[in-house]
Formats: C-alpha cells, structure tokens, sequence
C-alpha cells in the first residue's frame, strides 16, 4: 500500500549506492536487492518515466527546484507497505522486491510523487491530520489506482457513465486514504472525520494536472 510514511524518515540512506536525480530517468538501488528484483526495478523505472502522469508531476517538481531521489529498497516480505515518501529526504522509496508489473509500479510511484509535489507547494504540518489526509486523498484520486481500468472488476455490472461508478471511486479513495492514515497507528474514527473534513476541497484540488486525469485522453 503506498503512503506517506513518517518511518521513512529514520532509513538511512549510507546504504543505498549511488547519487542519482530523478529528472534523469534513473534510479538508485539498495544493493540487498536481488539480481532480478534490481533489474526489474530498473525496467519499471525507465517505463514509468515515460508514463505522462509521472512525467507531469516529474516536471512540476523540477519547476518548483524540489526534484526528488527514487531508491529501489528491499522491504521485509511482512510488510503492508510497498513505497513511501520521505519529506525530510526528499526522497520517493520503492519496494524493488513488491512489485510484479510496471502498471503498479507507475501507479504507486504517481502517488508518491504527489505527496512530493504537496510537500514541495505547502508548508505541510505532518502532526495536523487533516494536511495529511488531504495529500492522502489526492494521491489516491490523481494516481490511478482507484480508476476504471485499474477497478474495473468492481465496476463489472455498473453504467460507466453512471453515479454508481462515480461513487465507487470516491469510496476507493476515501477507503486508500483511510488505509493509509491509519497504518501508524492513527485513530481509525479521527481519520474517517478528517477525510470528510477536506474532501470537498482536495478531491477537486488536481493540481499540477489541469483537469481531473481520469478525463484526459492521453
């Protein structure tokens, strides 16, 4: 599950090789990453850089000068997690040894990079649950990975121009953003109120894109 994640802030990066921008199509790599997971990692990498919605939020990062590092990791096989974004860093993690298709990979990686983008355009209190339930929420809604090509088991059935499959989503996105602010610990009934406190305001919020992704054509 991706998420900005505050332990994130505590791994040190001595034990990543390497010194590379992002803006460069490339990545660092935990060298405790398998052979394949490294390769891998590398592949889904260059794809998702050249998928236009990390390509959107790449740029807006580096016309705001807050570029960030992407390091491929190896997780413990237990954890929920498969990315996250440290603030203090600057720095997008990925789990080299959690993904088996670049879809996700891009997806995921998408919503990381908007956490970096909300970090880099706000002054983010990250002990104020509604700040990070707002990038939460919009992570969830401008990555993809609540819509209909990525769901579309859960719409089997549904008018794809109907309300019910509008609704689906936002429940998707309520439901990622809750996963997420819950997963440290977070009070289950605090997060629920916080959501709906800024939901009107950054589910329409889809800044750097100029219109909701899931109507662009590209």
């Amino acid at each position: 599950r991706p998420s900005y994640a505050p332990s994130y802030d505590s791994v040190s990066t001595s034990s990543v090789s390497g010194d590379i921008d992002i803006r460069m199509g490339q990545q660092r790599c935990d060298p405790n990453l398998s052979w394949f997971d490294r390769k891998k990692c590398e592949a889904y990498s260059k794809k998702a850089f050249g998928w236009w919605k990390v390509d959107i939020l790449l740029n807006a990062l580096s016309a705001m000068n807050a570029p960030v590092d992407l390091v491929c990791v190896r997780c413990p096989s237990n954890v929920t997690h498969s990315a996250g974004f440290s603030p203090s860093k600057n720095t997008v993690w990925m789990c080299g040894n959690h993904f088996w298709n670049p879809f996700q990979f891009r997806r995921i990686l998408a919503h990381e990079l908007v956490h970096a983008f909300d970090f880099a355009r706000a002054k983010i209190d990250t002990e104020n649950v509604d700040h990070v339930a707002c990038t939460e929420v919009r992570a969830a809604n401008l990555s993809g990975e609540c819509e209909l090509w990525t769901k579309w088991t859960d719409y089997i059935g549904d008018d794809p121009l109907g309300n019910h499959m509008w609704s689906r989503k936002q429940r998707c996105v309520k439901g990622a953003a809750l996963r997420s602010l819950t997963a440290h610990g977070g009070d289950e009934k605090e997060a629920k109120d916080s959501i709906e406190r800024v939901w009107s305001r950054c589910s329409k919020d889809h800044w750097p894109f100029t219109t909701d992704p899931q109507f662009d054509t590209r």
